[in-house]
């Protein structure tokens, strides 16, 4: 809903938010979820976490080869 669009809307490439531009990043996670079998956070998956990990590591390198120029 609302809430998910202004998160998504801070996202450090368009041009809504000049302030953020080149300095955050937004990873959207739920695709990356494969659920699990308690209530807790990500239903405890271990793989969720890695690929959570891996896209927030990714986006991370992108802005620091981004702000090297």
């Amino acid at each position: 809903g609302e809430i998910l669009k202004a998160q998504l809307a801070v996202d450090g490439k368009t041009a809504k938010y000049p302030e953020f531009k080149g300095n955050v990043a937004t990873v959207y996670t739920h695709p990356l979820s494969l659920g699990g079998a308690s209530n807790s956070h990500y239903g405890g998956n271990a793989e969720t976490y890695m690929n959570v990990g891996e896209a927030m590591g990714q986006a991370m390198v992108e802005l620091l080869k981004a702000n090297r120029k």
